[in-house]
């Protein structure tokens, strides 16, 4: 497995590259539910959809757990996921022999089908967003913030010169992202234009999560879960000690992430900061997180299993039944 070092002690490894904290080492997993290293996370009403990156797959299982379903195969360490009302929309990072630099952005419907390629030969994409128009995500390797239309075309650069970007979330108006080596926050218009810095001196900033007021991200080697106004501000620690936190994901009253450790916890705190709740314990190196009107969803990329929780605390349970 490649390795790309970040700013701190964290060696970061997506669902099996980049996508985690790894200061423990990156051995082989232990597999667990018939999965291998499961990753990002993404749900609508019915269903969960995730990558597998250990076998190159993106699944589907009804929220209420099933033999999950694979929706795509052969693919190139998947990294990132994201959902409209019709498809789903991933990153492949590309292949080792490649030095990543073969990279795709692919969409199947969300009931299965024919894939469709919206952009290849990409410098190791990793996050990933879209919108009712474009498809966003960032090039790791290649310091990008890119778009392509839903439809299919030209592949359009945003913005360049970024310092090994990964996370990515995007509003009405913006797209965010963290640049993990430089410890920033950033945002540019959705058409293009001067990147923005919204926060600096963040220790690997990881996982974004923007709502109609703030931006919030993680910070891995900080152990910290932040927040900034989405028009530029003080930034605010929503947590801090955390052990590790990677995914993050927002309602209208809350924050969740996921400490990405052995063991590793599933957390939530107020959106104007308060007191931190943990939703789960005992996680096999939780990594990606999503969240409903019900309950919070999350990958184990060390155990990988896809599991869900009531937002009001409760028992966990796997979702994701090995045929």
């Amino acid at each position: 497995m490649t390795h790309a070092k970040a700013k701190g002690s964290a060696t970061l490894r997506g669902a099996a590259v980049l996508l985690a904290a790894c200061s423990q080492g990156c051995g082989t997993s232990k597999l667990e539910f018939g999965l291998a290293n499961a990753g990002a996370i993404a749900v609508d009403t019915s269903s969960a959809y995730w990558i597998d990156a250990g076998k190159g797959t993106v699944l589907k299982t009804p929220l209420i757990g099933a033999i999950p379903t694979t929706l795509a195969s052969g693919q190139s360490l998947p990294q990132a996921i994201a959902l409209d009302a019709t498809n789903v929309y991933w990153t492949n990072a590309g292949t080792v022999g490649n030095n990543f630099t073969d990279g795709s952005v692919i969409m199947v419907p969300l009931t299965g089908g024919a894939l469709v390629t919206l952009a290849t030969l990409q410098n190791r994409p990793g996050g990933i967003a879209v919108d009712s128009t474009n498809v966003y995500w960032t090039t790791v390797d290649g310091g990008a913030i890119m778009k392509v239309p839903i439809a299919g075309g030209t592949a359009v650069t945003l913005t360049s010169g970024q310092s090994l970007p990964y996370g990515i979330a995007a509003d009405s108006t913006n797209v965010y992202w963290t640049n993990t080596r430089t410890g920033t926050v950033m945002s540019v218009p959705m058409g293009g234009g001067t990147p923005v810095t919204l926060a600096s001196g963040q220790s690997t900033p990881w996982g974004v999560a923007v709502d109609s007021f703030s931006v919030y991200w993680t910070t891995i080697d900080g152990g910290k879960v932040m927040k900034v106004p989405t028009g530029g501000g003080t930034a605010t620690t929503l947590a801090s000690r955390q052990d590790k936190p990677t995914g993050i994901a927002v309602d209208s009253t809350s924050v969740y992430w996921v400490e990405s450790a052995t063991p590793g916890k599933v957390m939530k705190v107020p959106l104007n900061g308060g007191t931190i709740e943990t939703l789960a314990t005992g996680q096999n190196d939780p990594l990606g997180v999503a969240v409903d009107a019900s309950s919070v969803y999350w990958t184990t990329y060390g155990g990988g299993g896809a599991m869900k929780a009531p937002l009001g605390g409760g028992a966990a349970v796997n979702i994701a039944v090995a045929p």
